[in-house]
């Protein structure tokens, strides 16, 4: 079963780097690497996760849908973990321009982009499943 990643304002499409070889990812997968509690593809290789602004309305769907957490609580989250010193948030991009260039140019990259985005060569969008 596919999550309905459909919002009020926006649906959110994942997108990974064509290299990946991950087509589908349970929601959970996804959220544990944004949230750094899994850092690893099943390769072995270092996940590389990009967020987009808290400006941008797709970060809040993104939050919302696949971390089932409000944008505040996902912050709050990187304070503590920051303030422990036990691991730093993902870079935070203005643009889903920026997030495609991103991971384009990063092989082990996933992030996330507002459902109307078309994909450019390099990128490949992920189906997420409950």
């Amino acid at each position: 079963m596919l999550v309905p990643v459909v919002g009020r304002a926006e649906a959110v499409k994942v997108v990974v780097n064509a290299a990946n070889p991950s087509d589908s990812m349970t929601r959970e997968k996804v959220a544990d690497l944004f949230l750094k509690k899994a850092t690893r593809w099943e390769s072995g290789r270092v996940a590389t996760p990009v967020d987009q602004s808290d400006k941008r309305s797709v970060r809040g769907e993104f939050s919302q849908k696949l971390l089932v957490k409000e944008v505040a609580w996902v912050k709050s989250y990187w304070q503590k973990m920051i303030f422990s010193g036990r691991a730093t948030p993902p870079a935070e991009l203005s643009s889903d321009g920026e997030v495609l260039e991103f991971v384009r140019a990063n092989p082990d990259a996933i992030g996330y982009v507002s459902e109307g985005t078309p994909l450019t060569a390099g990128i490949k969008p992920v189906a997420v499943k409950d």
